[in-house]
């Protein structure tokens, strides 16, 4: 045990032993079909558990309660909106095909998305379903609820 450690004897001209099996296995990754198929579950993988976020902003004044949320590149009949108790779940659908076509102007690749985010929005005090008003314009959805606070003036 009282020998000294020595590392392992470097071979010529070759820094790491393993470098010949590295070349080739970066080579083997980089092959065509199998870079795309690399390419396209990282793809997927990056949709599917990226957040997605549905950002709002809050206003109120003495007659109204509002909501809007910031929906750009989103059309209205992607939008649902339900009243859920004491809550609105705000449900934005989208749906995508994208086609490859090859220079004859044929189909080879065809791939279709569907994604669905969702953002619950709690309402400040209880409302009734028929005073909730929405509106949607320019990528705003405009949700407006009748004022049920009382304010005291001060003076």
């Amino acid at each position: 045990m009282g020998e000294h450690f020595q590392p392992p004897m470097k071979h010529e001209g070759n820094e790491n032993p393993f470098g010949h099996l590295w070349k080739m296995f970066d080579q083997f990754l980089d092959e065509r079909p199998l870079k795309k198929m690399m390419e396209t579950l990282d793809e997927y993988f990056q949709q599917t558990f990226s957040q997605v976020y549905i950002p709002i902003d809050v206003h109120e004044t003495k007659e109204e309660y509002t909501i809007i949320a910031h929906l750009p590149n989103v059309k209205r009949n992607q939008i649902e909106l339900q009243f859920i108790d004491d809550h609105l779940q705000l449900i934005v659908h989208h749906r995508e095909t994208i086609e490859s076509l090859d220079d004859q102007g044929h189909v080879y690749q065809k791939r279709q998305t569907q994604q669905h985010i969702s953002r619950m929005i709690p309402l400040p005090y209880p409302v009734s379903e028929k005073d909730v008003k929405a509106s949607f314009q320019n990528g705003k959805l405009v949700i407006r609820l009748p004022q049920k606070r009382k304010y005291i003036e001060i003076e």
